[in-house]
């Protein structure tokens, strides 16, 4: 018989949800550790969450008589995506420059006459890989769940975005994540937040 209590949902954490660090950074090895300084939040994604995706490829080997008998595994791959809604201030400026690139994007505080103002200059660079951290919660019981990918990169292979006045403007964000030096994709952690009486 099933156990409605390990049926989780994974909302954002209300003290963050996405995190980025430089490459080399050091990871967080369960659910509660606290960040290191050196991760950096980018606020808000939309609603639709946060996706990973595991991807394998396998060639077939059949025998004489055509049966498969063989199917080794030729390749892996893992991306995570998600969309980053805050575009403006100092969480916008943080957003630009993950996703269009430091050198790309100017970010001028804001004064007495002005906001915060974010300025883009995007030439196609490619982007550095770097260290990200998803933290979730699941409100009802308290469970936890946390996605790090040691060695991530933003690779947006086809990048639209939509101006609407009746929608947030969305930055996509497509990660491609690659072996750490322990050859791991991402690790992930969990607490259910029930404990032993």
């Amino acid at each position: 018989m099933g156990n409605a209590l390990n049926v989780q949902v994974g909302k954002p954490k209300a003290t963050g949800a996405i995190f980025k660090a430089p490459l080399g950074t050091a990871l967080p090895v369960n659910e509660t550790t606290a960040l290191a300084a050196a991760y950096v939040d980018h606020g808000y994604a939309s609603s639709e969450g946060l996706t990973k995706a595991i991807t394998k490829a396998f060639t077939e080997i059949k025998e004489w008589g055509g049966k498969t008998v063989l199917r080794p595994q030729t390749e892996v791959g893992v991306n995570i995506n998600f969309k980053l809604i805050e575009v403006v201030g100092v969480t916008g400026g943080v957003v630009a420059k993950t996703v269009f690139g430091a050198s790309a994007v100017t970010v001028t505080p804001a004064t007495s006459s002005t906001g915060t103002k974010i300025a883009l200059a995007y030439k196609g660079d490619e982007l550095p890989n770097g260290v990200w951290a998803f933290d979730m919660v699941n409100p009802s019981t308290n469970a936890l769940r946390r996605v790090i990918a040691a060695n991530a990169q933003v690779t947006n292979e086809d990048f639209t975005q939509t101006y609407s006045g009746e929608s947030a403007i969305e930055i996509p964000v497509q990660l491609t994540c690659f072996p750490d030096a322990l050859g791991n994709f991402f690790y992930e952690y969990s607490d259910d937040g029930i404990f032993s009486v």
